[in-house]
Order: C-alpha cells, then structure tokens, then sequence
C-alpha cells in the first residue's frame, strides 16, 4: 500500500509526521471498527449510545451540535463522543433507574438523583450502568461542555483530538523519562497541565500562560465577582441571618466513636456551590414562618436550627401526616407533606423514656442507623414495619402485604395507596405514633 493511500484512508495531513500516537491509529481503528464505533469522515461522528440509537445509527455533523450531548470514556482509546439528544435522554433514564435502588440514593427524590446523577455524589454510585461499547471503559456527560454555534462543532472537535494527542505525547515522554518541554508564553497551555490521566503533579512555581500583571487583574476581579456571588447566595439560603452559625461539634460527642464521620453526619462536603436544594427547602420555610428552632415530636425538646450541614442535631423528615401540633405544613412536588425533626437523644435512645417499643410486638424503634443534620423525604417511622399490624388497611383493618413480603424502597411506605380489600385509599402505612408506640420506661 502506497504511501498515498495510508494517508487517504487514515486522514493523516501531508505535512504531519507519523508520531508514536499516529503509528496505533490503524490498530485503534480496527477495535473501534469491531466494538461498533466505526471511523467516519472528520465531518461527523457515530452516537455513541450503549443502546440502540433511536435515529437508526444517523451520523451527527460536528458543524451542527446543537442537538447533541456530549459524552467522555475513561477509556483513552476509545472514540466515543457525541450522542443524539433523544438518544442521550432514554439511556440516561435508564442509568436513573440503576440509581434509584443503589446506597444512600434510595432516599433521595427523583429530583435529586437527577441532579447528583454526573457529580462525583451520584456517578459513583452509578457508573456500573454507564458501560462504553468499547467495552473497557465508562460513559460520563460531559457537564463543562455547551454546544458551539453551527458551523464551529468540526474545529473544536479537531482541537479536543489535538488535546488529547498531545496529553498522550506528554504521558509517553514522562514513562520514557523525558521531560516535557512547555513553552511558558503558550496561552493554550494551563499552568500545571502535567498531569497525565492517572496521576497529577503540583505546577511548576516558574510556569505562567498568561502575563502576572494581567493574571492579578483577571483573578482578583473574579474573586471579588465570586465573593459578591456567594455572599448573595448565603444571605438568600440564611433567612436574612435568624439562623445560627455552628461553632463547633461537641454536642455529636455523645455520640460512639465510630459515628464521628460524614457517613453518620451530613457535613459540607461540597462547599458553598455544592447541592443546597435541601438545605434551602428548611431554612427558606422556616426562615418563612420566622422560627430558628425546632422540636422533637417525640421529647418535645427544642433544637436550634444551624445555616449549614449539619443543620440540626438531629434529623428531619417529610411524612403525609402530621403527627405533632409542631409539624409544619409545607408543598412538595404539588403534594401535602409534613416537615418533622427528632432529636439525636430520641435517635440514639439514651435517656430513659427515649426508646420506643411497638405496642403490637415489643419491638424496640431503631433510628441509630439515620444520618444525623440532614432531611428524609419519607416518613422514618412507617419506613421500617415490625409487624403486620404496621401494614393494615385504616380502613378495613386487613393486611395490604403477606407478613413475609416488603416493599422495595423505604419512601414506598409513604406513599397512597388503595386497599385490595376495601378500595380505600389513603397512606396506610402511615399510623399514628399513639396507636403504633408506647415509651419504655425503667
């Protein structure tokens, strides 16, 4: 084969030399060509979803995204880039429905799980039903990525191609024992772009992309538009300041040590930009109604409510019904709920009077195993029935379930639903705490 043809079939520039990167291009193309990601004209690329492409394998134009998601492999090899929208939104409710039985996100409501779904909070729960079809890596949304105006999809790909041969260069030279050579006046490059896909380093402290003068200015007027930013934010999120500031955590010291971590207390873990959508569902209604502290339905103490995670020493939660006068009435998703708070006391059952035990079969209520300072969109009292009499009908007084069968989630158990027996519906898991509780006493 001539040394025309190569460079016809595999699109090599005639003034590009051959690079150890270029030299694997035949033998990428193949596995591509094998896994179903077969090389098109630089003009448009394959959908890459796992599923069947609901436009029947159509190619998209990459000088016309504006209909298109874009996607990134962990794998480097693989090709895979863009997705047909409609294509993109039937996998991605998929991968939702994998979500929703994994971890922690089987509390959390379908609003959430769509928002955690592409951070670090739900992909890593999730990727295991993110499968590429080059089979060796995992599909992410590529959530910095915004469609280009039409006519500029084919150059920026041609630049990400680029950027990404260019890493690989940098990764070969550093296991070779080269090293890198970068221009410090080059714009294109950032400062502390040598870290290859597996591990980083820090930035070399004499690497500058751009002029020091004109970086101080640039930084310093974003970190003031930033400040100002968040400083807007926090003053919405704190009700105008009614809410306290946390000093510390003594009070979780009661707690046992191997409960003094983020897995049992909700903490800030993503900073000031991170999911606030719980956080300003409590604080805005009770900043609302101008109350700054809580009590516990069950030990009628008060709590003050703080303007960050944890947000209370203790626990809220959402139920259909409001078990105590102090229960506040509150519109979720169009829907009635109930926003309710127990204590940590009550949680842990310390004090004497704290633990409760069903009055049906003596089984003691459990809510140790609840994270403490955030909020449950389910009623935690009906999530977890002892016995059959937690599953009668409230009308009938039949059982809805066999005594061995459960349901799949714990938020199941706060929803309405109709009786086989009688056809009533109504939430009749949901009992009142008097008619399913009784306190133990010493």
């Amino acid at each position: 084969m001539t040394g025309t043809s190569i460079q016809k079939k595999y699109k090599f520039h005639p003034t590009q030399d051959l690079d150890v990167t270029d030299k694997m291009a035949p033998r990428r193309n193949n596995l591509n060509e094998v896994v179903g990601l077969e090389v098109e004209p630089e003009a448009v690329a394959r959908c890459c979803v796992p599923s069947e492409c609901l436009r029947g394998g159509a190619l998209i134009p990459l000088d016309d995204l504006r209909d298109t998601i874009r996607v990134t492999c962990n794998n480097d090899s693989c090709q895979a880039r863009y997705m047909h929208r409609e294509c993109f939104d039937t996998w991605e409710q998929s991968v939702l429905t994998y979500l929703k039985s994994c971890g922690r996100a089987r509390s959390w409501s379908e609003r959430q799980r769509h928002q955690n779904l592409w951070t670090k909070k739900g992909y890593d729960l999730a990727f295991k039903a993110c499968g590429c079809r080059c089979g060796r890596g995992h599909l992410k949304k590529d959530l910095d990525w915004s469609p280009p105006p039409p006519g500029f999809g084919a150059r920026e790909d041609e630049i990400a191609k680029k950027k990404k041969r260019r890493n690989k260069n940098r990764g070969a030279q550093q296991q070779n024992g080269v090293a890198p050579v970068i221009s410090p006046i080059d714009p294109r490059i950032r400062t502390g772009s040598l870290s290859s896909s597996t591990e980083s380093s820090s930035p070399p402290a004499s690497a500058s992309s751009i002029s020091p003068v004109h970086s101080g200015v640039t930084l310093k007027r974003l970190s003031k538009t930033k400040i100002e930013f968040f400083s807007d934010r926090h003053s919405a999120i704190n009700g105008n300041g009614i809410f306290a500031r946390r000093q510390d955590f003594s009070s979780f010291n009661a707690l046992p040590k191997h409960k003094l971590n983020s897995y049992h207390i909700k903490m800030e873990d993503e900073g000031h930009h991170g999911n606030d959508e719980t956080r300003c569902f409590i604080l805005s209604t009770l900043a609302g109604l101008g109350m700054s502290r809580t009590v516990c339905i069950l030990c009628r103490a008060p709590m003050a409510v703080f303007d960050r995670y944890p947000l209370v020493d203790g626990t809220f939660f959402l139920s259909p019904r409001q078990h105590t006068k102090t229960c506040i009435e509150v519109k979720v998703e169009g829907r009635t709920q109930y926003l309710s708070c127990v204590c940590m006391g009550c949680l842990e059952a310390w004090a004497p009077g704290r633990r409760l035990r069903c009055r049906f079969c003596s089984s003691a209520w459990d809510g140790s195993s609840l994270v403490l300072g955030t909020m449950y969109s389910y009623d935690i009292f009906a999530a977890m029935p002892c016995c059959t009499e937690r599953l009668k009908c409230n009308n009938c007084a039949k059982p809805l379930l066999l005594p061995h069968q459960r349901l799949n989630f714990f938020s199941d158990y706060s929803h309405r639903v109709g009786c086989p027996h009688c056809g009533a519906h109504d939430w009749h898991f949901v009992k009142p705490l008097g008619y399913c509780y009784n306190r133990e006493w010493p």
